[in-house]
């Protein structure tokens, strides 16, 4: 496979799809809305957003591995940050 970050924007050499997966409503039922309406009435959005993920793979490809082993533990710490505090919240809600 080629080197992500060595694509030409115009014409990938791979497809789309294999480039960015977009979210499954099912899998993320407080988004399917949302998907469901950006792609009827603004799919510009749903593209911004393939675009910008595939930025942010490219980026990390040319980190070095450690960089990268940083960077996800990083990103793993952050969510279990984002996860307990919306675990407090929900018991404050459910509590008050």
């Amino acid at each position: 496979m080629p080197n992500p970050s060595s694509l030409p924007r115009e014409k990938p050499a791979i497809a789309g799809d294999e480039m960015f997966r977009p979210v499954n409503p099912a899998a993320v039922p407080e988004l399917g809305g949302v998907l469901a309406w950006l792609a009827q009435h603004d799919p510009d959005v749903l593209g911004a957003v393939a675009e910008f993920d595939r930025s942010l793979i490219w980026a990390t490809m040319e980190l070095a591995p450690r960089e990268r082993l940083h960077q996800g533990i990083q990103i793993g710490l952050d969510l279990e940050e984002m996860a307990q505090n919306l675990r407090q919240q929900r018991a404050l809600k459910r509590a008050g």
